[in-house]
């Protein structure tokens, strides 16, 4: 027993020093004349974080070590050898860093950074709720600039306007009428939700240069009616250090009288009892379970050709695990449901034709769609 307590002590003993090496740093301050904002993460001697311009708001990725007291970081992104990257050169002093950061052209600038508590961070759009957002993300997301665009209505009843951030170029739009005001607002902080998202994503994804690895991301399609507002979105990139490109669609469907967020299974429940809770295990369950095999089913009698496999190379539609995942949102045709595949598949992903016809939602729930 005492010698189990002596280990157990020394283990304890261990993981404390282990634990008092590692810190995870937000700092805020200037290289030369710039203002910079930094996220330091250190383990021992290693150094890993980001940092941008308050400017530009791009995300730098760093990585860097520890050796006697001075934390040497570079910006890997611009040359993975080593050889001509951007490079910082730092020593602790009371609250923060000051030091050195050079490029491989150019003068040598100061630099001095503070700490800032995370907890001090205000953000810049509270009534989002996006509750995973760190401190470094909402000071990135301070400040943007929107530019407006073209008014547009959508089937002669439903008004809205197109905006950009004028950093990113990322362009999304508010609806403005044809809904009540309440409506509205709640439509649009679903729409802010996903625009602040896919912009936070963007000055999150740097490419091999230094600039934004984001290569695409827009609005593919808009969908609103007496009932309903849906959108997709579509985006690819290459960020600096993935293994490979890649490309994904997200979709939304909004209530149009609640201004609430629906589900697929709002929309086409094929469960019993009581809907799963969002994110749960339960969910998950029926929609591999029950939602994907019978997503498999109708589409085999309403797209028999397109469900019927083609040699050895063509897409497997029948595997109801490409069906249990998303996207899925509203056209002018019906439910789109899309599909996902494995990598080595991965342009057998969200086919154009797989579609759950409003004449079948209507026969499912006549209360919902018999507008």
């Amino acid at each position: 027993m005492r010698l189990r307590s002596r280990l157990l002590g020394l283990l304890l003993a261990g993981l404390a020093v282990a634990g008092a090496h590692a810190e995870n740093l937000l700092l805020r301050g200037t290289v030369g004349k710039y203002p910079v904002v930094m996220q330091l993460d250190t383990d021992g001697n290693s150094l890993s974080g980001d940092y941008f311009y308050e400017k530009h708001k791009q995300g730098i990725p760093l990585h860097g070590s520890l050796e006697q007291q001075t934390y040497t970081l570079k910006s890997g992104v611009f040359d993975m050898d080593g050889a001509k990257t951007d490079q910082f050169a730092l020593s602790k002093i009371d609250g923060g860093f000051r030091g050195s950061f050079k490029t491989d052209q150019g003068p040598v600038l100061p630099v001095e950074l503070h700490v800032v508590d995370p907890g001090s961070v205000a953000d810049p759009r509270p009534d989002l709720q996006l509750k995973t957002r760190s401190a470094y993300e909402k000071l990135q997301l301070t400040g943007l600039k929107f530019v407006d665009g073209k008014k547009e209505t959508v089937d002669g009843k439903y008004q809205i306007q197109w905006f950009k951030e004028s950093l990113s170029g990322i362009s999304m739009f508010h609806v403005i009428g044809g809904y009540s005001e309440s409506a509205m607002a709640g439509i649009n902080r679903i729409i802010d939700r996903d625009f602040y998202g896919s912009v936070s994503g963007y000055f999150g994804c740097a490419s091999s240069d230094g600039g934004s690895g984001t290569e695409s991301m827009r609005v593919a399609s808009h969908y609103l009616s007496e009932r309903f507002v849906s959108y997709s979105i579509s985006s690819s990139w290459d960020c600096a250090g993935a293994a490979h490109p890649d490309f994904a669609t997200s979709g939304t469907i909004i209530d149009a009288r609640s201004g609430q967020e629906l589900g697929p299974e709002d929309l086409y429940w094929l469960g019993s009892g009581a809907k799963p809770a969002a994110d749960s295990d339960a969910l998950r369950s029926y929609r591999e379970q029950v939602f994907a095999p019978a997503v498999v089913k109708l589409f085999q009698r309403l797209y028999p050709q397109q469900m019927t496999k083609q040699g050895d190379d063509g897409c497997d539609f029948t595997d109801p695990g490409v069906w249990d995942g998303g996207p899925w949102y509203l056209t002018a045709k019906g439910l789109y449901v899309g599909a996902y595949f494995a990598r080595v598949e991965r342009s057998c992903d969200d086919p154009d034709w797989s579609i759950i016809p409003y004449s079948v939602l209507k026969k499912h729930d006549p209360a919902l769609f018999g507008n």
